[in-house]
């Protein structure tokens, strides 16, 4: 009863250590991605305003766009990276089943793999080492599996948890279900990737369209000092809110347009 406890209590230790990581790790980002949209702001602010408080007013509001898309962003590489390694972690269990391994004992074995081809501290591993422990305080290895493909939210682990929990009960081919899914997997990062090889000009071509509107600006300022002077009294900054209000939408769409999910 005491050895559960400690071990109880080192699991929580442990995680509350990795929730403070997290934390942090949170928060630096959204600082960063804040950062890099306030200079963005700031440049646009200054481009259709040129007034001090609307380049802060401006900087501000693409700030807290731009962090929570930073966030975002984070968020989706690592899901990436997970499903990568999920994939060769799926083989190596699918390989130590062959072999006459416990399910459990299959976790420990995919984790070494794991460990060999992406490092000690890959996302993964790591995720494997708790449902390790987790299951070590006799918990359930369906809902392990359930927790783990809930907390990363992509489609493959979800249907991989929901399958092998079915396939536990009643008994079905476990070593089968893990390549297929290995194989789903794959067939889905290569069609992601000629997605992404087809769209790389094309957002190229969308940043240098975005920058456009910005660079004529900058040409009548400095080949005709005044010719926009209209847009920057008090009649004509409803029109260079409108304006921008405009090219905000367009630059979104544009980035939306080029976000295809397989």
């Amino acid at each position: 009863m005491k050895i559960a406890q400690k071990m109880k209590g080192s699991r929580n230790s442990g995680e509350k250590g990795r929730a403070t990581v997290g934390e942090c790790r949170a928060w630096q980002i959204y600082s960063v991605g804040f950062g890099k949209g306030f200079l963005k702001g700031a440049v646009l602010g200054m481009l259709f305003y040129r007034h001090l408080l609307a380049v802060l007013m401006v900087g501000g509001v693409v700030g807290i766009i731009e962090a929570r898309g930073e966030k975002e962003r984070e968020w989706k590489g690592r899901q990436r990276e997970i499903t990568l390694q999920f994939r060769e972690g799926l083989q190596g269990i699918a390989s130590s089943l062959g072999a006459g391994y416990s399910i459990e004992n299959a976790l420990g074995e995919a984790r070494k793999d794991l460990i060999l081809l992406y490092g000690e501290h890959s996302i993964l591993g790591q995720e494997f080492l708790g449902m390790e422990r987790q299951l070590g305080l006799n918990q359930p290895i369906e809902q392990v599996l359930y927790e783990f493909a809930e907390k990363w939210d992509t489609e493959d682990m979800r249907h991989f948890a929901q399958v092998f929990q079915t396939a536990k009960r009643t008994g079905g081919n476990l070593i089968a279900i893990t390549q297929a899914t290995a194989e789903k997997i794959s067939q889905k990062i290569e069609v992601q990737r000629e997605i992404q090889t087809m769209l790389a000009g094309k957002k190229m071509e969308g940043k240098i369209m975005s920058a456009i509107p910005l660079g004529l600006i900058v040409f009548f300022w400095v080949s005709s000092p005044g010719f926009l002077d209209c847009f920057y009294q008090s009649s004509g900054r409803a029109v260079s809110t409108g304006l921008l209000l405009v090219y905000l939408a367009a630059y979104q769409w544009s980035k939306k347009i080029c976000d295809i999910r397989v």
